[in-house]
Parts: C-alpha cells; sequence; structure tokens
C-alpha cells in the first residue's frame, strides 16, 4: 500500500476513533455540566489544566521521534521508555511539590486534593508515549484509536454510576484516573509490544537532541492554547472559567475530530517524502482540503451556538453561546497556522518549529492578558484580530526552508472560506425566523444544521465550480489505492 494511502487511511481511522471518543466525552461533560455547579466545573477543569500540563512535559516531541527514525529498534524504544518514565516521575513530584501548594493558595484546600489525586494519569501517561509512537509509526491508527474509546467507555460509565452514587466532582477524577489506566493496558494489548525498560546514554544523547526544541515547544503550545482559559480563571475566577470552557468544547471537540486527526499525520507521512521540494505543493493540497471540510462546521457551530449551548449543558451556561460564536472565527487563520510547526519538524527543523510556536505563546499572552481585564468578550475578538496578523509572519518562517507559495495558497482559500462565511451570515439572518415559527431549540437546532449542510454546498458548487471539481478529484486521489 502505498505512503499517501496509508496516510489517508490513518487520518480517516484516527477521525473515527476521535469522533466516537468525543462523543462520549462530550456527553460525560454535558452531563456533569448539569449535575455540577458553575463554580465546581469550573474548579475541576482549572485544576485538569495542571495535569494537562504536566502530560505535555512527557509527550513532548518523543512520538515524532520514533515515527522518523529509519528503522524501529526495541533497545531504542526501551531507552525512551526509561527516559520518559524517569521524566514522567519527575514531573509528578513537581505536580504534587508546586501543583499543589499552588491550587491551595490560589483556590481551596478541595482544589489541592483534586490537583494531588490526579498527578498519578502523567505517570501513566508517560508509559503510553513510546507505545503510542510504534502504532503510530506502524500506522496502526484502528488498533490505536478502538482502543482508546473502549478505554473511554469504561471512563465514561464510571463517571455517570459515581455520579450517580452522590460522589460530584470525585466521580470524574476517579474516572479520569481509570481512562489512564485502561488506554494503558489495552495499548499494549494492540501494540503487541512488550515494555522493558533499558538505560543508554547515547540513546538518551540522540533522543534529548531532537526533543529539546519540541519540548520547549510543546510546553509553549499548551500555553498558547490554554491562555485565555488560564487567565479567565485567575482573573475572574472559577464561573467564569467554567463558561469559557464550555464555549470551547464544541470547537475543541471538532478540532479533535477534524484538525487534530489530520496533523498527527503530517510528521509520518511529510517526513518520508523523497522529493522535499513537493512539500510546499502537499501542505497546500492539505490546507485547501482541510478548509473545505472544517470552515463550514466552525462558521456552522458560531450560527447555531444560541440552542446549541443552551441543549447541551443548560440555562445556566447561556453567556457561553456568544463566547462560542467569536472564537469560532480563529479558524480561518487557524486552518493554514495548525499544520505549519508539523510541517517543519517533518523537514527536521525543529529549531525553527520552536520560533514559530513560541511567536503563538507569546502573541496569545500578551493580547490575553493585557484584554482579559475588559472581559471575555473582548479577549476573544482581539485574540482573532491577533491571529490574522500573525499568519504572514508564522508563513514567512516556514517559508524559509519549505516553500510555499502564497499566492496560490491564500487563492486556493477563498472558495471554502467565502462560500463558509455565507452560509453563516445567511443561517444568522434566517435564525429568528426559525426560532419564531418553531417553538423548540432542539428542533430550531436541527432546522439550522439541516439549513446548513444545504446552503454551503450550493454556494460552494455554484460560484466556484471548477475549483470543486478539481477537490473533489484530489479527494478520490487519496483515497485511491493506486500506488505512486
Amino acid at each position: 500500500m502505498s505512503l499517501k494511502k496509508k496516510a489517508t487511511k490513518g487520518s480517516i481511522w484516527t477521525s473515527l476513533t476521535r469522533t466516537g471518543i468525543n462523543v462520549v466525552d462530550f456527553l460525560v461533560y454535558a452531563y456533569l455540566a448539569r449535575v455540577l455547579t458553575l463554580e465546581e466545573f469550573g474548579l475541576a477543569g482549572f485544576c485538569f489544566l495542571f495535569i494537562e500540563f504536566a502530560n505535555t512535559l512527557v509527550n513532548a516531541g518523543v512520538n515524532q521521534n520514533l515515527v522518523q527514525r529509519d528503522k524501529w529498534e526495541d533497545r531504542y524504544a526501551a531507552s525512551t521508555m526509561t527516559f520518559v518514565a524517569g521524566m514522567g516521575l519527575v514531573v509528578v513530584i513537581g505536580i504534587l511539590g508546586i501543583g499543589t501548594p499552588i491550587a491551595y493558595y490560589s483556590y481551596s484546600e478541595l482544589a489541592a486534593w483534586v490537583v494531588a489525586s490526579l498527578a498519578p494519569i502523567t505517570l501513566v501517561t508517560s508509559l503510553q508515549v513510546v507505545v503510542s509512537g510504534k502504532l503510530l509509526r506502524e500506522f496502526k491508527n484502528k488498533q490505536m484509536g478502538i482502543a482508546k474509546f473502549c478505554a473511554t467507555l469504561i471512563s465514561a460509565a464510571t463517571i455517570i454510576v459515581l455520579a450517580e452514587s452522590g460522589y460530584g466532582l470525585w466521580a470524574l477524577i476517579i474516572g479520569k484516573l481509570v481512562n489512564a489506566i485502561i488506554q494503558y493496558i489495552l495499548l499494549i494489548y494492540v501494540a503487541k509490544f512488550k515494555p522493558y525498560f533499558h538505560f543508554n546514554r547515547e540513546d538518551n544523547k540522540e533522543l534529548i537532541s531532537f526533543c529539546l526544541p519540541l519540548f520547549g515547544m510543546t510546553i509553549m503550545n499548551f500555553l498558547h492554547r490554554k491562555a485565555s482559559n488560564l487567565f479567565t480563571g485567575i482573573v475572574l475566577g472559577p464561573a467564569s472559567f467554567a463558561l469559557l470552557a464550555a464555549a470551547h468544547k464544541g470547537a475543541l471537540v471538532i478540532n479533535q475530530v477534524t484538525m487534530s486527526s489530520i496533523n498527527s499525520m503530517v510528521v509520518p507521512s511529510f517526513s518520508r517524502v523523497k522529493k522535499r521540494d513537493d512539500l510546499g505543493n502537499l501542505f497546500i493540497k492539505m490546507v485547501t482540503i482541510t478548509a473545505l471540510l472544517v470552515l463550514p462546521i466552525f462558521m456552522g457551530l458560531a450560527a447555531v451556538a444560541d440552542p446549541f449551548v443552551t441543549i447541551a449543558f443548560g440555562d445556566k451556561f447561556a453567556p457561553s453561546a456568544e463566547f462560542m460564536a467569536i472564537s469560532a472565527f480563529t479558524m480561518f487563520p487557524g486552518v493554514v497556522a495548525w499544520f505549519l510547526p508539523n510541517l517543519l519538524i517533518a523537514s527536521g527543523k525543529t529549531n525553527d518549529a520552536f520560533k514559530l510556536t513560541l511567536l503563538n505563546l507569546i502573541s496569545n499572552i500578551l493580547v490575553a492578558g493585557a484584554t482579559i481585564w475588559f472581559g471575555i468578550k473582548f479577549m476573544l475578538i482581539s485574540l482573532v484580530v491577533a491571529s490574522f496578523i500573525s499568519l504572514p509572519i508564522r508563513i514567512f518562517i516556514v517559508n524559509r526552508h519549505v516553500s510555499i507559495d502564497s499566492k496560490r495558497l491564500f487563492s486556493s482559500l477563498v472558495p471554502p472560506s467565502f462560500s463558509a462565511l455565507s452560509m453563516y451570515f445567511l443561517l444568522i439572518t434566517i435564525k429568528p425566523h426559525i426560532t419564531n415559527w418553531v417553538n423548540s431549540d432542539v428542533l430550531s437546532l436541527i432546522l439550522l444544521i439541516a439549513s446548513g449542510a444545504l446552503i454551503y454546498p450550493f454556494m460552494y458548487i455554484t460560484l466556484f465550480f471548477g475549483h470543486a471539481k478539481v477537490q473533489l478529484n484530489e479527494l478520490k486521489e487519496m483515497l485511491a489505492s493506486k500506488k505512486r
């Protein structure tokens, strides 16, 4: 099977399994949003940020290193596992010694206990890294996805049963721990890999040399993505944090299913492209097809945010709808920027990938930190504007190593962008009429989604028929079984 075919099938399976995982996760999230108070919900989310950050530390660059090596060696994998597990143990100690006191003095004693209870997740995650790298290298996305989906189902059932039994916030904590442990066991099973520990100084030098720039990049990427949440939680408190987290949840689910699924295949596929001059053209094709599929989803989410938030999370989360609609517009520059760091990593330019992420971090932290004092809405609008302004700089950095025809790139994005925006404005125009005609949020949401599903392809095909035909052929080619 050709590399292109493997990468495409890998992306499809990753997307399918992530869809299942995120649907289950979203349902549990929506359930807890109704069961817990805004303060409890926000507190749990804020505490889990510590664990998410810790997980980024033990994951930083290791998968990419294992994937891009010429051949798989069990000895090297064992050395990597020893290194990462040791790092995981250090990070857990750091959580207990630093994160817990911060949570205690910033929020409450309960927050400190929550952070401490979640800490073991990071150690288990560190053990998963090498196994996941092996599966990604072999394009076994199907097996990996099914394993993670089964762990998610078991975790979801645990959370709901415990919540119904009156455990409240602790139902979520226990469920997260169960998920990490079950996932590790299932990943080992599907990888048919017997993990063992081995120490080799030369292996560690290679790993550190490759991963060090990515380590900083991963940390900064996390802070870049979570800057608005962090500042909201610190400045405005857990209730406001909960509202913003709910606003981001819909976009996060879509991102995991679409953008992240495609992005996970950038390094495995692009790093094995023989002609490096082809990378720019392949990048443009990937971005164009991604925009074709993703932009209408995000613009549709922005248009239906009001009924969606009310149905999913309840009336107490109604302010989240406006935040959700504003945040969706970051996807226009985001559909290009999302793949740029991994494009550089696939080319072996980890230092410039680090610089690119540093730019993202500085932009988000400065903007979010300066504008959160004027409210969440003002901060989100400022972040959207900043993402548009910084995009040309990001492309300039990448162009030093991978030639991207900017004119061709942006001209290829005009059809899906214009069609998605047209759909958005038409939907918000007809939305008041639908809501007045139908006295049901659920039915209004269904009608708006159906309308969007008709409007977008109609606009796209009618106004950009030639472009639509080219993209359809490209999709067929990606799914074809032909070898290069």
